[in-house]
């Protein structure tokens, strides 16, 4: 089940959302609601949520704002800024600040099951790279520092401060990375990167440049070189033979 969050102060918009996503086709539950910046926050921090749809202007606050307070907070699910400004500053600073996406009001119920549909994909995409190695048999040390990763892929990430945080010297964390899972903690963090950078090529319209940022790579060049040594090909080929994927997958 996929846990949505609404930050939405105009109850007929609101009702619209429920509807929209209580008829759509997927696996998803409202979790929380909220009228206001205040609410949101506070409702926030009670409970876990997967992805959250929140309108740029709200009472006490702003979108922007929520979006910069939650991501303080470690939030790393999917974030859609809703509003009713067609301004392109409004969209690239969200984009800067961690949103996913962004919907102009009206929104029509196509547009809302496009967004769904996309938010599907990339918690999928995430929920298959930690299902690939994580399991309740591995030591404690080596999942805390995997959880680790997955919280803070989007900043440097360190072998020291994972061991820390696992309680273990960096020589005993790699070393059981390598036992235990056959692949290197820098290579582990280097695959978390590219996996979650797949979903992005696949759902969201960002330039390679804002991908590299957003997935933690320095620049653009070194998300070039890891996707194309797990990979195969380069992000761009990825991004451009989508189309041809999608056609055949209707065939």
């Amino acid at each position: 089940m996929i846990k949505l969050m609404l930050v939405e102060d105009e109850p007929q918009a609101l009702n619209r959302y429920r509807n929209y996503i209580n008829s759509y086709d997927g696996d998803f539950e409202i979790a929380i609601e909220a009228t206001n910046y205040d609410q949101a926050i506070k409702k926030f921090k009670t409970q876990e949520v997967d992805a959250i749809f929140t309108d740029i202007v709200i009472p006490g606050g702003s979108g922007l704002a929520f979006i910069e307070e939650i991501k303080s907070l470690g939030f790393k699910g999917v974030v859609v800024i809703v509003s009713g400004y067609d301004n392109f500053n409004y969209a690239q600073k969200a984009i800067k600040l961690g949103a996913s996406d962004y919907l102009l009001k009206p929104i029509f119920k196509s547009d809302y099951f496009s967004m769904l549909d996309k938010i599907m994909k990339q918690v999928d995409g995430r929920e298959i790279i930690h299902n690939k190695y994580y399991s309740e048999k591995l030591p404690q040390h080596v999942r805390k520092a995997m959880k680790y990763v997955e919280r803070n892929y989007e900043r440097e990430i360190i072998l020291t401060d994972a061991a820390k945080v696992a309680c273990v010297s960096s020589t005993y964390l790699s070393s059981s990375f390598s036992k235990l899972l056959n692949i290197t903690f820098v290579d582990f963090v280097k695959y978390y990167r590219v996996e979650v950078a797949c979903t992005l090529l696949e759902n969201v319209d960002l330039t390679l440049e804002e991908i590299a940022e957003k997935v933690g790579f320095c620049d653009n060049s070194y998300l070039n070189r890891c996707f194309k040594k797990i990979k195969g090909i380069s992000p761009g080929k990825f991004r451009t033979d989508l189309p041809k994927k999608n056609d055949y997958e209707k065939k």
